[in-house]
């Protein structure tokens, strides 16, 4: 390629102060850091983070050890005898924690060897935080504004107009939201991503997030709502439906859980939420973007808002506003951009919403990501050179826009 990558899927490992650098004696108290033998945990508030389970990072996992794996589960392969190396490359192969996965001027020189010209940069511990005290919401605004803080100082907004850092935002309280939107809008932030599924036990596209949308149109910055980890209502809707009457079976629970109410639920429930909310009648000028959130539920998606659409009642249209002649999932192939997982059917996506709202991203170096980055460009070798170029590069600088 005679071209630079744009990868829209690249992670930061945090720093152990990321949501106290920027505190007050409340968060002070509120994050602690608790040592058990050699490991150590972090707590916010009673409520231990077990997301990620070694928060400090070191040693931290290899980019791209579980990749091979996903890659045969999407092909439907099957699993064959595993020999000492597949069980460290799949088990967790680790090693000190590099320098670039914590340096924003290391991370340059390694992104100068992988050709790639431009990141968006997403968190890894802090995205299994905004669900661990939904009730809290007063003191989840003020740990992520804190850590937006933290990430403006450390990764920067737009770091040399290559690194572009999403500022992270929950979605507990409209008002709340809105302030910090302010915030790091104020301060230069180009990106913002957010939690997808309902918004602290309402639509996000109800009538009282208006005054956040409209914000984001003005500023005309892309949202992106990420894979998210760590307790949500999701949980809780799992525990009321499938296990109101105990536990039977641990493990068969935990895989049922992952398949009914996992990533795609999330983000199937998000899209409903904001075509059929109107969201985009209001604000035409949004521009939404899913990340490692894969692609293999957006036929269905479709599907699903084209004949929910139909049911759409006259009191439902009052509530939200006029109803469009146009097909919601219409809709949503104007205002939504996908970065489909590489291993999953990439160029059947590109003849499903058109190659100029798909995204490449690696999400490296995360262990399920590609080893390199540019290894990405071999799962779409079969698109022409236009559509290559558009998805590897050209849409998410579009996107994103201009620098300020």
């Amino acid at each position: 390629m005679d071209y630079g990558l744009v990868d829209a899927d690249n992670h930061y490992y945090e720093s152990e102060d990321c949501f106290t650098r920027f505190g007050d004696e409340e968060i002070d108290r509120f994050v602690k850091w608790y040592a058990q033998g050699k490991k150590r945990f972090l707590a916010f508030g009673q409520t231990f983070q077990t997301m990620v389970p070694n928060p400090t990072f070191n040693p931290v996992t290899k980019p791209g050890i579980m990749h091979k794996r996903l890659r045969e589960l999407a092909e439907g392969s099957e699993r064959k005898n595993l020999d000492n190396n597949d069980r460290l490359r799949w088990g967790g192969q680790i090693e000190p924690l590099p320098e670039h996965y914590q340096d924003r001027d290391a991370r340059l020189r390694v992104m100068d060897e992988q050709g790639v010209d431009t990141i968006w940069m997403f968190p890894t511990l802090a995205v299994g935080v905004e669900g661990l005290n939904p009730e809290m919401i007063q003191m989840t605004y003020k740990l992520f504004h804190s850590f937006n803080r933290w990430l403006e100082e450390d990764w920067g907004w737009s770091y040399k107009d290559r690194i572009i850092s999403a500022a992270a935002i929950p979605v507990l309280d409209p008002v709340e939201a809105t302030r910090e939107l302010d915030s790091v809008l104020e301060r230069g932030a180009r990106l913002i991503v957010l939690r997808p599924g309902p918004a602290n036990g309402c639509s996000p596209a109800d009538l009282s997030w208006d005054p956040f949308w409209s914000r984001v149109q003005e500023a005309d910055v892309p949202v992106t709502y990420h894979v998210h980890g760590g307790g949500d209502a999701y949980d809780q809707a799992f525990r009321l439906l499938w296990q109101r009457n105990g536990i039977s079976d641990r493990a068969y629970d935990q895989a049922l859980r992952m398949a009914l109410f996992g990533g795609d639920r999330t983000i199937l429930d998000t899209v409903g939420a904001l075509v059929l909310g109107n969201l985009f009648g209001r604000f035409p000028k949004l521009r939404i973007a899913t990340i490692e959130l894969g692609c293999a539920w957006v036929p269905y998606c479709l599907h699903m808002l084209d004949h929910a659409g139909l049911s759409i009642t006259d009191r439902y249209i009052e509530a939200f506003g006029q109803r469009s002649d146009e097909r919601p999932s219409e809709v949503f192939k104007r205002h939504f951009w996908v970065s489909p997982f590489p291993e999953e059917d990439v160029i059947g996506l590109t003849n499903v919403i058109g190659a100029d709202h798909v995204l490449f991203g690696s999400d490296w170096p995360h262990a399920e990501g590609t080893e390199q980055p540019g290894d990405y460009a071999r799962y779409i070798e079969k698109l022409d050179e236009d559509d290559r170029r558009k998805v590897l590069r050209d849409n998410a600088l579009s996107l994103l826009g201009p620098s300020a």
